[in-house]
């Protein structure tokens, strides 16, 4: 370590003495080669090894000189600083200020793209929602009061909608009365009417009865796959073969297609078998009241493989009944022109709410129909299938999410 000795001219330059007023600090220090500062031993004077007495004093000058500058460049470094800090909280509120506009529009652009969503799925699910009701309640019984029925099938799908809403895991879930289930449901209705009838009985007791027992059959389907997704039974259906659910859901489409004819040509085809379906579509005026339908039907079909657009199958469904009224209007047909030729239903009644609750009368209910075997067995035969289904569809959301999607 090197050191060196700082000494002024004074009586004493012993190191305990104290600096005189005004002065410079006459205190010697030991000043090592790291650049601390150190007090040295008491009563013991040092001498320079290579200076004399201006050196030292020159060095203490440019010292102070050196601190004034360090100084001076700490001051402007502090102004920078605080310079820096503001313009820093003001580019922060800026960019605070953006980002809550662009929430704000984001927010409503989401919005706008929510109602558009949900007007395009309210459009194609209503009319099919319609057309599951006919299927449901297809037998002849029905078809004076197939208008409150028809509400009655979108108020439980609505209901099955808010659930999924609330309860799902997807937040793009949606849900409606599903097809797979229409063909045993149709099954009970059609027994418990045939049956009734055949007793004597009135429409009270059908209409009774029959929604009883849809209720609690499609209540408890529900509950019954809730504890299959609890018990992770799910993977058990994988087990079933291919070719015959292919072939029973097979079966399911060309039932939808023979009901939607059936409703073409205001007659029920789902009680006769394929060549009865073909005898009633010989006839010219079936055929020709069934052709717009198919063609219609073929169309939604093509438009729904082929095309990429989200709103281009809503569109057409709307395209379709549109145009029917226009071709009404530039020939001159009236509406009950259009009537008698079946091509429009009859004119019914609209049904309110309270029309309903009013469709139930427990007083009326057969419980012997509700719980007989015939519908007990039909009720099995959908909890199986309708399981099945229902993780085919799972698969096919994960397909296209992209993502695997636990089944159970």
């Amino acid at each position: 370590m090197n050191t060196y000795m700082i000494q002024h001219d004074t009586e004493s330059s012993t190191a305990t003495e104290k600096p005189r007023a005004g002065s410079f600090d006459e205190t010697l220090v030991v000043v090592n080669h790291a650049g601390s500062f150190s007090s040295p031993p008491p009563n013991k004077q040092y001498q320079s090894s290579s200076h004399h007495s201006s050196a030292p004093i020159t060095s203490r000058y440019g010292s102070l000189s050196h601190e004034l500058s360090q100084g001076e460049k700490r001051s402007d470094l502090e102004q920078q600083y605080l310079l820096n800090k503001e313009e820093t909280t003001a580019t922060t509120t800026n960019s605070i200020d953006n980002l809550r506009s662009r929430k704000q529009s984001s927010c409503r652009s989401d919005f706008l793209y929510y109602f558009i969503y949900a007007l395009l799925n309210t459009t194609m699910s209503v009319p099919s929602l319609y057309g599951y009701a006919s299927v449901i309640f297809n037998h002849n019984v029905f078809q004076p009061h197939i208008a409150t029925l028809s509400k009655l099938v979108i108020w439980s799908s609505a209901v099955h909608q808010l659930c999924f809403v609330i309860f799902s895991s997807l937040s793009f879930a949606k849900a409606e009365v599903q097809d797979a289930g229409l063909l045993f449901l149709s099954i009970m209705t059609n027994y418990i009417a045939d049956t009734i009838l055949a007793e004597g009985g009135n429409i009270g007791e059908i209409l009774s009865t029959s929604i009883v027992t849809l209720t609690a059959a499609t209540a408890s389907l529900g509950l019954v796959l809730m504890f299959l997704g609890k018990f992770n039974c799910a993977n058990a259906v994988s087990y079933l073969p291919l070719p015959v659910v292919g072939g029973y859901l097979a079966f399911i489409g060309y039932f939808c297609v023979v009901a939607g004819v059936g409703l073409c040509i205001s007659k029920s085809m789902i009680g006769g078998n394929f060549l009865t379906d073909v005898q009633l579509l010989v006839d010219r005026q079936s055929f020709v009241l069934a052709l717009p339908g198919l063609l219609s039907g073929l169309l939604m079909m093509v438009v729904a493989r082929l095309s990429q657009n989200d709103a281009a199958l809503p569109l057409t469904m709307f395209f379709i009944p549109t145009s029917f009224y226009v071709f009404l209007y530039l020939f001159g047909i009236t509406l009950d022109d259009a009537r008698e030729g079946k091509w429009i239903g009859k004119v019914q009644e609209s049904a309110s709410v309270s029309s309903l609750i009013e469709l139930v009368d427990f007083n009326q209910v057969r419980w012997d129909l509700v719980f007989s075997a015939k519908c007990l067995s039909v009720w099995f035969g959908m909890v199986f299938v309708v399981s099945f289904s229902s993780c085919l569809d799972v698969a096919a959301i994960s397909m296209d999410m992209g993502e695997p999607l636990d089944i159970n």
